[in-house]
């Protein structure tokens, strides 16, 4: 089994209520371990690149805006500046725990996938998701597994963990919400191995950023790209 040097990369804007919390909980989980969190900060006003700094993180900021922005900006600091081998990503909202990431490195220690996807489904605390939420992102995943057949239950968990190689073959565009479905698709189109692993999903702290509607359809335009690319 090869050493783990892990980075869990962070995205935030005005996230102080949860934050703190969050890198309290990874450093009781994986104490021990070798790791590296890195906030990406979208220039916050509430303080959150602060509060993450005084609790040991790495912050960065964005030049641009956007979660997927933030992601792709964490993900190529983390393979270019801190060598991991593997990276993970959560949400600084206390939505995911911290206890699953272990579930989701595991099978890429022992070489049985590339990158393992979270399913919160299956471990869905009672309020975590609006009812329309659920079924919004139950149809854009069946949508998904039908157009790029992609064997996975929950394509818009945004609790994942891959290979850090993956960062230099997946040709990553979108700067918001559809990067979740670009980065399955693009690991597919590489040939890269995907699993899947059941998560707890808790009621969110703070303001949501997401929009329901606009997102959506923007997931189904990428996905529609996707398809008629390949």
């Amino acid at each position: 089994m090869q050493e783990l040097n892990l980075a869990i990369v962070i995205p935030a804007l005005n996230e102080a209520e949860g934050i703190g919390r969050v890198l309290d909980e990874l450093s009781g989980v994986l104490m021990g371990e070798r790791y590296m969190v890195v906030v990406v900060d979208g220039r916050s006003t509430d303080g959150t690149d602060e509060i993450a700094r005084k609790k040991g993180a790495q912050v960065i900021y964005q030049r641009n805006k956007g979660y997927g922005d933030a992601l792709k900006t964490g993900f190529y600091y983390a393979r270019k500046r801190l060598n991991a081998n593997v990276i993970a990503m959560m949400d600084a909202d206390l939505t995911y725990d911290p206890k699953d990431i272990p579930r989701l490195v595991g099978p890429i220690l022992r070489d049985e996938a590339d990158l393992v996807v979270g399913d919160r489904f299956a471990g869905m605390q009672e309020g975590a998701m609006p009812f329309v939420n659920r079924v919004g992102n139950r149809l854009i995943s069946l949508f998904a597994r039908v157009t790029l057949r992609l064997k996975v239950q929950d394509t818009q968990c945004g609790l994942r963990a891959f290979r850090s190689e993956l960062v230099d073959s997946l040709n990553l565009r979108d700067d918001g919400m559809p990067l979740a479905i670009e980065m399955l698709a693009e690991a597919k189109f590489t040939g890269a191995k995907i699993g899947e692993a059941s998560v707890t999903y808790r009621p969110r702290v703070g303001d949501t950023k997401l929009n329901l509607l606009m997102d959506g359809l923007r997931i189904l335009s990428t996905m529609i790209r996707l398809t008629l690319s390949r």
